[in-house]
């Protein structure tokens, strides 16, 4: 693939947006003081910058949007908008730092919403939003402007809208791969067109439909894409968004970039979410997931007794995890040995054999043991001597 031959060391931040678009998932709601508490874990990870919610949805959403602007974080907190006056000012009241519009760029979303002559209604939406993003600079804001559906947008369209955008004032130029329409090379090669022919930082909002949002977003970034909007988990309508821990950790430890997030909250954050959510990862889920860092083949335990590095690329600690050894039927006599030993107990082959057997024998189908669970058994079968 092209972006892995030409590979770039991009300097990108994130604008995440778990707060907005992570929350808009079927029965998830957070309280304002959820939400607070997930911009402050955020700002203790290193997150430059959080669409902190729609501040015209409610005045919930708005009382959510001051409690997080009054803390102080060493963050950009944005809200999002559409390029409407009332939206910005209900931004405004909330003390944000800046709004993101946004306007539909696609033909299927402009003949569904607003109908009419399509290049009438491109003109109409392009002067309004040149209209609202200088009402909103004026107002002392910083702007993100971005084009919904983007990935489907006509490209000359697309290019013309970002380009007015930006000599209008808005700071930064947001692309979104709406219904995840793209792949990585082909979101290398539309975001390197973009960056080619605009000056301000081009974002790269990617969703998951097939499930490929954080794999493209990393492409974006490859590109030349100046930031991106992960959530956290991946949460999002749908199959949801690029996932902000699986960016960050495939960008510090396979792109080998030297990253200033901590990324030793990342874990906390993310049982953080899925605790107010109620939407648990599952378990094989990377990084965050509890089998992540789990080993059970015998093998497996085998060589990561003798070198970590034979089946984790990086320690767990990193991202505030442990590794996890669980015994089952696929575990070795060598490595119940050798675990035995860690404790003071020297046994020999045969007598290893004898006690994992006996372990194997009593076990019903399914059952796991994890070290503690060792120890337990092998004085227990001491006794039964």
């Amino acid at each position: 693939m092209s972006y892995y031959k030409h590979e770039k060391k991009p300097d990108f931040f994130i604008c995440d947006t778990t707060l907005r678009d992570g929350e808009q998932v079927a029965d998830v709601r957070y309280t304002p003081e959820q939400k607070e508490q997930i911009a402050v874990k955020m700002a203790e990870a290193g997150v430059e910058s959080i669409d902190a919610g729609f501040a015209a949805t409610s005045e919930e959403e708005r009382e959510s949007i001051r409690r997080i602007t009054s803390l102080g974080l060493d963050m950009r907190i944005m809200s999002m908008c559409r390029v409407v006056q009332n939206d910005i000012d209900h931004a405004l009241s909330c003390n944000v730092d800046g709004v993101i519009l946004f306007i539909p760029g696609s033909d299927v979303h402009l003949k569904a919403k607003f109908g009419g002559e399509l290049n009438e209604t491109r003109r109409r939406i392009v002067d309004n939003a040149v209209n609202m993003i200088k009402y909103a600079k004026d107002k002392g804001l910083f702007v993100e402007f971005g084009v919904e559906d983007s990935t489907r947008t006509d490209s000359g369209f697309l290019i013309e809208v970002l380009q007015k955008a930006e000599e209008s004032g808005a700071d930064l130029l947001g692309t979104t791969d709406t219904v995840g329409f793209l792949t990585p090379e082909k979101t290398y090669d539309f975001i390197s067109s973009i960056v080619s022919k605009v000056n301000r930082p081009v974002g790269v909002h990617c969703h998951d439909d097939f499930g490929l949002a954080t794999a493209n977003t990393v492409a974006g970034l490859l590109a030349g894409g100046g930031y991106c909007s992960p959530t956290v988990n991946g949460m999002g309508e749908r199959s949801g968004n690029a996932s902000l821990e699986e960016v960050i950790m495939i960008m510090k430890v396979l792109h080998k970039m030297d990253l200033r997030y901590d990324t030793r909250k990342l874990t906390e954050l993310s049982k953080m979410v899925q605790g107010y959510s109620g939407v648990r990862m599952d378990i094989m889920k990377p990084i965050v997931g509890e089998n992540a860092f789990s080993h059970e083949s015998g093998i497996h335990i085998h060589g990561m007794i003798k070198d970590v590095n034979t089946y984790e690329v990086f320690d767990p600690e990193l991202v505030g995890r442990e590794r996890k050894y669980v015994f089952g039927k696929h575990a070795g006599k060598n490595t119940i040995k050798y675990v035995l030993a860690q404790y003071g107990y020297e046994i020999n082959d045969e007598e290893c054999k004898r006690f994992w057997d006996s372990v194997k024998a009593n076990e019903c189908v399914g059952v796991h043991y994890t070290i503690d669970d060792i120890i337990k058994e092998y004085n227990s079968y001491k006794k039964g001597e």
